[in-house]
């Protein structure tokens, strides 16, 4: 009886110190991919990351195209050569497979820091656009209206001047200006 009492009272308490310290917070939503989408230098940005995909997916296709032409000689040349000898070829074959696999992923890896660099000036931006939007607006806290995946987070909003998406792409296009 005492625990569910001691329960109930602390339940109450919670609730009470939320509701207390909402009255207080001042929130804002925004949607950083439509601000990210309308920002003319992702374009540029776009174009910059295409070219270096292109020429690392070249470098794989050279690659592979060897890789591929070395398994074909090796099964052309297999009949006539000795077991040692097939045994030896085949411990390459694997090992320069291995080894596609490592550059195919070393790829991804090189693209994905590419990315990085390429976009950091623009989340940088995006950042300080959104700290300066929440201080003109008073605001406490500026939520993104989805997560990474695109699930949405701000189902319903009361007010939709709590939505500052355009305000931040706003200063960030005057600011690039």
């Amino acid at each position: 009886m005492f625990r569910k009492l001691l329960a109930t009272a602390f339940v109450l308490l919670f609730a009470f110190t939320l509701t207390a310290v909402g009255q207080d917070l001042s929130i804002g939503y925004m949607n950083p991919q439509e601000v990210l989408s309308q920002l003319p230098e992702r374009a540029d940005i776009e174009q910059q990351l295409n070219s270096f995909i292109q020429e690392k997916r070249s470098e794989l296709e050279q690659e592979s195209t060897a890789f591929q032409q070395a398994v074909s000689t090796y099964q052309q040349n297999a009949a006539s050569m000795s077991e040692q000898e097939q045994q030896k070829r085949e411990e390459e074959l694997a090992t320069r497979e291995q080894e596609l696999m490592e550059m195919q992923q070393s790829i991804q890896q090189q693209v994905q820091q590419r990315r990085s660099e390429l976009m950091a000036p623009i989340y940088n931006r995006m950042d300080q656009a959104i700290a300066a939007t929440a201080e003109a607006n008073n605001l406490d806290f500026v939520l993104n209206e989805a997560t990474g995946m695109g699930e949405t987070i701000i189902y319903y909003s009361a007010d939709q001047k709590l939505n500052v998406t355009q305000q931040v792409l706003d200063r960030m296009n005057s600011e690039s200006n």
